[in-house]
């Protein structure tokens, strides 16, 4: 045991004893290139595929572990990239809507500028009915508001509709397009008055109908239709559409033709409502169009003549002498002033004023 002990040669001595050799072989092969040329091509023989094949193994190896961590690193990139992207994609939306929202708010306000002269509220609506159509609908503003029954409302480009109802804090609107609407209109720039009535089955081809137009009135096509000066609920001047495919009536006595509306009432979400009424518009309002300024001027003159027409039989009542009296005193005088003649000159009053109680009759 011991023995054998002995013989054994450390590994470190081996070690060693092989660098030496190679160290040896390799100085040789260098000054002496052309005698070892055989043994070299026996080596690069043997050893060249092992080391090929070392080389592929170790390059599979490698590039198996260098891609499974460029794999990993990618996943997660792409998982950072993939949340950014959704944080931006929402981003977009909110801005989108955002954008829409204002550009709503900015035909809004194009609208409100374009009727200046009236006091309106802007609302936004919170109901509408079952159909495809906003013909009728429920805004956010009410009673506590200024919203009154019979106010017009505006939405888009000119006239949406009316209100019906009004509660504390909302109203309800019947749009121009509902079956029960009818509107008084005119054709801007002329004198030409028409009716816009609503029909909701005519609604899916885009148009309303007008009616009771004169057959001797000319309408070019495209004509502005506005409401008109003789309605009794909407303000005059509202833009409610353009005339289109114009045609006579089978009466042969008037025309219709058919409006397309400035207003989209498949998606109404804000409208403009006018405080002002009708029926609230004064003679020394800038906001009071021509026709009722006459209307109402002519009402103090017909009281004026009414109590001018008053005034004669009361007058003729009397005799000469006592109108030049009352002419020239300020108080008028009483019955028993006007009969304090004597008695032949009232008989001959009464005889020679027998026709004047007829006469004041007349006047009245």
């Amino acid at each position: 045991m011991n023995f054998r002990d002995k013989r054994e040669i450390p590994p470190k001595y081996i070690y060693l004893f092989l660098a030496v050799i190679c160290f040896i072989m390799l100085f040789l092969s260098v000054l002496f290139e052309d005698r070892f040329s055989p043994l070299k091509a026996l080596t690069s023989t043997i050893i060249t595929p092992m080391q090929s094949g070392v080389n592929k193994v170790g390059s599979t190896i490698f590039d198996s572990v260098l891609d499974s961590r460029e794999k990993e690193e990618l996943l997660e990139e792409n998982a950072q990239l993939q949340e950014k992207m959704e944080e931006y994609i929402a981003q977009i939306k909110i801005y989108e809507q955002e954008s829409y929202e204002l550009h709503r708010l900015q035909e809004l306000l194009a609208l409100k500028e374009q009727y200046v002269q009236y006091n309106t509220i802007g609302a936004r609506v919170i109901a509408t009915d079952s159909t495809n159509w906003f013909s009728t609908f429920v805004i956010d503003k009410g009673e506590k508001d200024g919203v009154k029954v019979g106010c017009n409302i505006l939405a888009g480009s000119g006239l949406a509709g009316i209100v019906t109802e009004v509660g504390s804090n909302y109203s309800k609107v019947r749009a121009i397009i509902d079956d029960n609407s009818n509107v008084s209109a005119a054709i801007s720039g002329t004198e030409t008055l028409c009716t816009v009535a609503g029909d909701l089955s005519h609604m899916k081809d885009g148009y309303i109908n007008v009616g009771y137009i004169n057959k001797a009135d000319i309408i070019e096509e495209g004509a502005e239709l506005v409401t008109s000066h003789v309605s009794d609920k909407f303000l005059p001047g509202l833009l409610i559409g353009y005339i289109t495919e114009v045609e006579m009536d089978a009466n042969n006595l008037t025309k219709s033709a058919k409006c397309l509306p400035v207003v989209d009432f498949t998606n109404l979400q804000e409208v403009l409502v006018i405080l002002d009424m009708k029926s609230d518009l004064n003679i020394n309002s800038t906001n009071k169009n021509i026709y009722d300024n006459i209307t109402n001027t002519q009402e103090p003159s017909s009281n004026t003549n009414a109590n001018t027409t008053q005034t004669p039989p009361a007058t003729e009542a009397n005799t000469t002498e006592a109108n030049s009296t009352e002419a020239n005193t300020t108080e008028p005088p009483s019955t028993t002033e006007a009969n304090t003649s004597e008695e032949d000159t009232v008989r001959n009053q009464e005889s020679d004023n027998e026709d004047t109680p007829s006469e004041g009759t007349n006047g009245e």
